[in-house]
């Protein structure tokens, strides 16, 4: 029988592949809908975009359990590390929620006319965006395979 740490790394780990897989749905879909003429397949990504968020939040949410939980269990709490991880997380997230508005103003008002909607999706930065959020997921890998402090 494997411990209970076992266990929660799993799940921390599914729970980081379902956020990643959720996450880039919508990703993809910003890469998709640069330079690209609004219309009803723009319209379409943007929905996709919103439903891939079934998938990430609770992917999210499992991440962020399992990891606290983890750090009751493996009594990580006084290791530098993962507060480093926890600081990139939050600074990670708090970029990338900057960046992320005009897509989001764009998909909750797709039902406006085109000249908005192409005014707000040319002011995205996906790539950006995808280099931020690369960096900083490997940062994290890092801090969480090496332990280095």
């Amino acid at each position: 029988m494997t411990s209970l740490y076992v266990w929660l790394k799993f799940f921390h780990l599914a729970g980081l592949a379902m956020f990643m897989f959720g996450h880039g749905i919508s990703g993809g879909a910003s890469f998709a809908l640069r330079a690209r003429p609004v219309g009803d397949v723009s319209r379409a990504l943007l929905l996709l975009s919103v439903w891939s968020y079934g998938i990430s939040y609770p992917g999210l949410l499992v991440l962020i359990v399992t990891g606290v939980w983890m750090g009751f269990v493996g009594s990580w709490w006084g290791r530098t590390w993962i507060w480093a991880a926890i600081v990139l997380l939050v600074v990670v997230a708090g970029l990338m929620t900057f960046l992320s508005i005009p897509f989001h103003k764009a998909r909750d008002n797709m039902a406006e006319g085109d000249s908005v909607l192409t005014e707000r999706l040319d002011k995205t930065r996906p790539v950006l965006a995808a280099v931020i959020g690369t960096v900083g997921v490997a940062g994290i890998l890092f801090l969480m395979v090496f332990k280095p402090f």
